[in-house]
């Protein structure tokens, strides 16, 4: 059987990205989606999510909003106004010596591990006060470093939760990157070149063999104010939604008898 893990990031980043990831989820082929807990709109997306049909884990944050621990526990992550420090900031300020996969190495690493480690276990915890339950799967969100990642693996192997670097990273599954998403200084118009949904189903789907697994990781959404003050990966989400609704794809789904998995099945 050929089988899809379809993972959609950054849901509770805003409003608008939420109700975008649920109509993913709901009318297309979104089975897995992220949740950012630290968020002004993360506990309304909690309820909301509640009673949807899906794999639902964690995006780990370090770039986007206000740490859940107390600023001053994770100095090195904030901003005079206590607020994190974005992606594109770090990147400018530390010199970045090579990147291996997903992972940024820099000739310092930007993120103190005892800082992330903590941030990342306070983000795990209000993830159980927001839903009740531990997260499906822990994944890392923009920038990674070997701190963030070493500091997430260890929570996510102390709360007995999927690791997707580790997924990510493993032989027995597929996953082609969009190295567009390296890319923290693309305008508005380079986002909307891309045509996904004609390279999705021509070279991806085509791609998938018999007994193999292969991951696709989108950021679905709708678009509001609210995203331009938190990423710069903005309008890209409105062409990944529309992938992910599209009534060709959900048929070449169908008739390859492509199945749409979770990381519940990789456990």
């Amino acid at each position: 059987m050929k089988k899809l893990l379809m993972q959609s990031d950054d849901y509770g980043i805003t409003d608008a990205v939420s109700d975008g990831v649920i109509k993913g989820i709901t009318k297309g082929i979104i089975r897995n989606t992220g949740m950012f807990v630290n968020m002004d709109s993360s506990k309304l997306a909690a309820e909301k999510i509640k009673s949807v049909d899906v794999c639902l884990g964690i995006d780990i944050n370090f770039v986007a909003g206000k740490p859940v621990s107390n600023p001053k526990e994770v100095p090195s992550l904030v901003d005079a106004d206590g607020m994190f420090i974005t992606s594109q900031e770090q990147m400018k300020k530390y010199p970045l010596k090579e990147v291996q996969g997903l992972v940024a190495v820099f000739e310092e690493d930007p993120y103190p591990y005892d800082e992330v480690l903590l941030e990342t276990e306070n983000q795990v915890k209000r993830f159980i006060e927001l839903m009740g339950r531990n997260p499906e799967y822990l994944h890392p969100h923009s920038l990674c470093t070997p701190n963030t990642i070493k500091a997430m693996k260890t929570v996510a192997d102390k709360y007995k939760i999927i690791f997707s670097m580790d997924v990510l990273g493993n032989d027995d599954y597929n996953y082609p990157m969009d190295a567009d998403l390296l890319d923290k200084n693309r305008s508005l118009e380079d986002q909307l070149k891309p045509d996904k949904k004609v390279r999705f189903i021509n070279k991806f789907l085509p791609n998938i063999g018999d007994n193999e697994i292969w991951i696709y990781i989108v950021h679905c959404g709708h678009i509001d104010y609210e995203l331009f003050k938190h990423t710069s990966l903005t309008l890209d989400r409105m062409l990944d939604l529309d992938l992910a609704i599209d009534e060709e794809i959900i048929r070449y789904i169908k008739e390859n008898e492509i199945e749409l998995i979770t990381y519940r099945d990789l456990v």
